[in-house]
This record gives C-alpha cells, structure tokens and sequence, in this order.
C-alpha cells in the first residue's frame, strides 16, 4: 500500500504575475504590471516564492515580454538572478478568443510553443472559460484542436493543463478522447468552488489527471476575495490532495487585498498554517 503524504518542504509556491503589483482599479483581477513587471522577479525572492506564473492577456499586448525575443531573455536573465525557476504559463488570449474559431490557430500555437520551449515551461495551462466555454453540450468539438495542440506540446514535453468547470463525468470522458500522456488538468480551488458539491470528493475523483493547482478564494456570491476570507475549505482541499499524492506546484491567483505584496506574504503563510495543523492531526 502506497503511505500517503504531504511534505511541507516539498510544497513549492509561485504566483500569477501581477498579483504583487497594485492595479489602476480595486476591480481589476487580472493585470499585467506593464510599466515594471521586472520588479516582481525581487519581490518573488524576497518573499521565498519558487515562480511567477506568467500570462498573456485576453486582448493581444505587443509589450507583454512574452511576445518578444528581448522580453524572453530579460525573463530568463531575471529568473536566474533572483533563483526562480521557469515553471508555468496560463494563456488568457482564448478567454477572449474562440479556441474553436481562431483562424489562425496554427500559426499562433506555433509561436506559443516556441517561447514556452525558450523559457523552459513545463506546464501551460489553457483556460476554456468565456469565448471558449467548454460544456457537456460542445466538449467533443473541442477534441481535434485538443489532440493537435497538446501532441505539439508533448513533442517540447510541456504538460497542457485545462482549466474549466465542465462536470466530471464529461472531463473523464474528454480525457479518454484526448489520450494524450501529457494532457492534464488545472484544479482552481476558487472556480471550481460550489456550496452544493464537495471539493474534496471533487479532487479525489479527478484524482491523477491534477497537474497543478491554482489556489483563491471565494464567497457564496462567487466574488473573489482575500485568501482566507471566503468559503473555500482548505482543510478538506488539502486533505483531498494527500489522498491522490499530489505532488505538483501552487500559484496563487489570489485577491490582492490593500497591500498586494504583504498580502501575499500572507497568502503564503496562511496556506502553511492549514497544512502543518493537518499534520499535526492525527487524521491527517
């Protein structure tokens, strides 16, 4: 029999780029720090963070560095400075676009692939949510893009990891139509929250197909809110991912509070309390 467990030294945590920056509005979640997103990189290392999960927005942003063989390098100069390793990658274009319909899909999966493979990506994660919302009505329509994209990823053996709502029993099924090994899941313990469904049995029946996870918060209402502050059970989220033996990263996609940075530092401590608590408890 397997020993479960969960290894707090072995529990690395990075954050979504911006999420340590203050933002023109109170209003806005996600937010490229255009005018000095270098400065993250220190506040990463300060603060004993592993990564920054970098994106690209929902509206194509030439300044984005992501987009620009400079921009590449300045990330990967800023990486190794600041001992922070490249890890993961969400991109947020498709929320706005059609993943279904974007005519040139080949062309612009191509350009992603390249500069995750120059940053040394190991996982990207698709968001098929809005413009390109994945349900049990349409999900097989999305199988050939799916195949094509996450065979292309494979071959730079980068993990595609989707993020979506879409029930259980149509993503197991989705998965066997996929049948790619590095075809996975993004578990969002704040999108995927729901006052009427268990969170816990909801991780243990995707069980293996987890390859990273986003960690926010939310009320009844499903607004974000500070971590700690809404009704997501970290207990049972934590107790749930021992259970699978998770073993992949953390970014937190979290609400910033008054004070992005301190909030975070909190984020981060407060996610560390929860699980030494469960350590210490013998049911644990």
């Amino acid at each position: 029999m397997v020993k479960k467990s969960l290894n707090m030294k072995k529990l690395d945590f990075g954050f979504v780029q911006g999420r340590m920056s203050n933002t023109p509005s109170k209003k806005i979640l996600q937010f490229f720090p255009q005018e000095n997103w270098q400065k993250e990189f220190l506040y990463a290392s300060k603060n004993n963070f592993r990564f920054i999960e970098y994106f690209v927005e929902r509206k194509f942003n030439k300044n984005n560095p992501f987009w620009s063989a400079q921009g590449l390098n300045q990330i990967k100069y800023l990486a190794k400075k600041y001992n922070l390793i490249n890890y993961s990658f969400c991109d947020d274009y498709f929320i706005n676009q059609s993943f279904l319909s974007l005519k040139n899909f080949k062309k612009y999966t191509n350009t992603i692939i390249k500069n995750l493979s120059s940053l040394n990506i190991k996982i990207y994660i698709l968001p098929l949510l809005e413009k390109s919302n994945i349900t049990k009505k349409n999900f097989i329509k999305f199988v050939p893009r799916l195949k094509y994209f996450s065979n292309k990823l494979n071959k730079k053996k980068i993990k595609l990891s989707l993020e979506t709502n879409l029930d259980i029993l149509n993503l197991k099924k989705l998965i066997l139509l996929i049948n790619k090994k590095n075809f996975s899941l993004l578990y969002d313990t704040g999108n995927r929250f729901n006052k009427k469904k268990s969170q816990y049995k909801d991780i243990v029946d995707l069980g293996k197909f987890i390859s990273h996870i986003h960690l926010k918060d939310k009320n009844f209402k499903g607004k974000n809110v500070v971590l700690g502050s809404g009704k997501v059970n970290y207990k049972d989220i934590f107790k749930a991912l021992k259970e699978i033996n998770y073993s992949g990263k953390y970014t937190f996609e979290t609400n910033r509070g008054l004070e992005p940075v301190k909030t975070m530092r909190k984020n981060k401590d407060y996610i560390l309390k929860i699980v030494n608590s469960l350590k210490k408890s013998k049911k644990f």
